[in-house]
C-alpha cells in the first residue's frame, strides 16, 4: 500500500494544510474523516440564539464560550477547505462517488462555518472586551485562502472518469469584514492594528469603516426630537428626597485572585483602568485584563 505523505503531519500537530500529494489509501479517508468529524464538532457547538444575547450584553461568561467557540468555528472553515483540496487530488485516479460526495460536503460544511463565524463575530463585535482585530484575523486569512483553493479548483483537468469539478461560491460580502469595521469605529485605537492585515482586507474595513461613520449620522439624524419635557407643578408639601445616584464600576483593583498571582511574579509596567471597567495590567510581552475582583479576563500578545 502506497504511504500517504502527510499522514505524519496530521497526527503530530493537527495540522489542516499538507503540502505533498495525498495518496487513495485507508490513512488518506481515515484523515478525511477525522477532519469532518472535528468541523462538524465546531458546527454542533456554536451559540445558539438566547448565547448570541447574552455575548452582546457583555455577560463576561458567554463572552470566553464565544471567543472559544470563534476559534474552533474559524479551524472548521480551514478544515473544510483542507478537505475539498485533498479529495480534489484523490479523485485524480479514482473515481469513486463517495469521494466526490467528501468533495461536496466539504463546501457545504464550510459555507455553514463560514456563516456561523461570521455571526458569532458580530456578536462579540457588540460586547465590551469581547473581540480584537487579532481574533478577526484567522478568519479573514481562512476565507482567503479558501478563495484561493476554489479558484486552484477551477483551474484542475478533469479527473478520473471524465469528471471536471465545480468550485464552490464563497459568501458575498466578504465575511468578517463589517465586524472589523465595527470594531474599529467603536475602538479607534485599533486603526493602527489594520496595518497588521494584509493590504486587500485592510483597505476594505477602511472603506466599510466609512460606511459605518455616514449610517451612524443618519441614524442621529433620524432619531425624532425629543418631546418638551412639562412643566413642573408647584408642589405642596416638601418634595421627597432625590434619588441616589447609581454607583460607578469599582476603580479600585484588588490585589486577589489571577491578579495577586501576576503581581507577585513581576511588576508591570502600568496598570491602567479602561472604559470598559477592565484594568489593563501591561507587561512587555503580554496585556493581562482584570476585573475589579482580580479575576483574569484574557490575555493579549503584544
Amino acid at each position: 500500500m502506497r504511504r500517504f505523505a502527510f499522514a505524519v503531519l496530521l497526527a503530530a500537530g493537527g495540522c489542516i494544510h499538507g503540502s505533498s500529494a495525498p495518496q487513495r489509501d485507508s490513512n488518506a479517508l481515515r484523515a478525511i474523516a477525522q477532519q469532518e468529524r472535528w468541523a462538524q464538532d465546531a458546527l454542533a457547538r456554536r451559540p445558539d440564539r438566547t448565547e448570541l444575547q447574552a455575548i452582546r450584553s457583555s455577560d463576561f461568561t458567554a463572552v470566553g464560550r464565544g471567543r472559544g467557540a470563534l476559534k474552533r468555528l474559524l479551524q472548521a472553515i480551514d478544515r473544510g477547505t483542507w478537505i475539498r483540496n485533498t479529495a480534489a487530488e484523490l479523485m485524480l485516479d479514482d473515481a469513486d462517488p463517495q469521494l466526490a460526495a467528501t468533495f461536496d460536503r466539504a463546501a457545504r460544511l464550510r459555507s455553514d462555518a463560514i456563516q456561523a463565524a461570521d455571526e458569532l463575530a458580530s456578536a462579540l463585535t457588540e460586547a465590551k472586551g469581547g473581540l480584537t482585530i487579532g481574533d478577526l484575523r484567522p478568519g479573514l486569512e481562512a476565507v482567503r485562502k479558501a478563495q484561493a483553493s476554489e479558484d486552484r479548483i477551477a483551474r484542475l483537468t478533469a479527473r478520473a472518469g471524465g469528471r471536471r469539478l465545480a468550485p464552490a461560491a464563497l459568501p458575498v460580502p466578504r465575511p468578517f469584514l463589517a465586524s472589523a469595521a465595527r470594531l474599529v469605529a467603536a475602538n479607534p485605537e485599533l486603526t493602527r492594528e489594520l496595518d497588521r492585515l494584509s493590504p486587500d482586507d485592510a483597505a476594505q474595513i477602511r472603506a466599510r469603516l466609512a460606511d459605518v461613520h455616514r449610517e451612524r449620522e443618519e441614524t442621529k439624524r433620524a432619531e425624532p426630537a425629543a418631546a418638551p419635557a412639562p412643566a413642573p407643578q408647584a408642589p405642596e408639601e416638601a418634595p421627597p428626597p432625590e434619588p441616589k445616584e447609581a454607583e460607578a464600576p469599582s476603580p479600585t483593583l484588588k490585589v486577589a485572585n489571577d491578579a495577586a498571582i501576576l503581581l507577585s511574579k513581576r511588576t508591570p509596567r502600568s496598570i491602567t483602568l479602561r472604559e470598559d471597567g477592565l484594568f489593563e495590567l501591561s507587561y512587555d510581552d503580554a496585556d493581562y485584563l482584570v476585573d475589579p475582583q482580580g479575576k483574569l479576563v484574557r490575555k493579549e500578545a503584544k
